[in-house]
């Protein structure tokens, strides 16, 4: 019985954390831009980090991208822009599972926002 109940807790906390997850996605893009114009900017701005073209992007080049497009970025994600293009700025091993995250989500965001971009090792589309 023990077992059993552990099993369901934890069922139960992945579903929790995965509703936190989509809930906490769904806050930080309610609004996502201004405009359609603000969008097109934003998408415009990240398209040379398309999988298509960024294997010829230095890290140099791909951190004065993200620079850009954090610009262009809608308040609720600029955070993880900021956390990096810090892990570019500070390459330090304590900060390496942030700036992961952070790239994740920064790559999920361009994605859902910009339909024509492929980030790479996201798997924004088709949810």
């Amino acid at each position: 019985m023990a077992r059993r109940t552990g099993l369901r807790v934890g069922v139960a906390s992945v579903v929790v954390a995965l509703g936190v997850g989509i809930t906490g996605y769904q806050w930080a893009t309610a609004n996502n831009f201004a405009d359609r114009k603000a969008q097109d900017s934003f998408c415009r701005a990240a398209s040379p980090l398309d999988l298509q073209s960024a294997h010829d992007l230095t890290l140099h080049k791909k951190h004065h991208i993200l620079e850009e497009v954090r610009e262009f970025a809608p308040d609720g994600v600029r955070g993880d822009f900021d956390a990096l293009l810090d892990w570019y700025e500070h390459f330090d091993p304590e900060d390496e599972k942030d700036a992961r995250e952070a790239s994740f989500a920064v790559g999920e965001f361009i994605e859902r926002s910009c339909s024509e971009i492929n980030i790479g090792g996201i798997r924004a589309k088709g949810d």
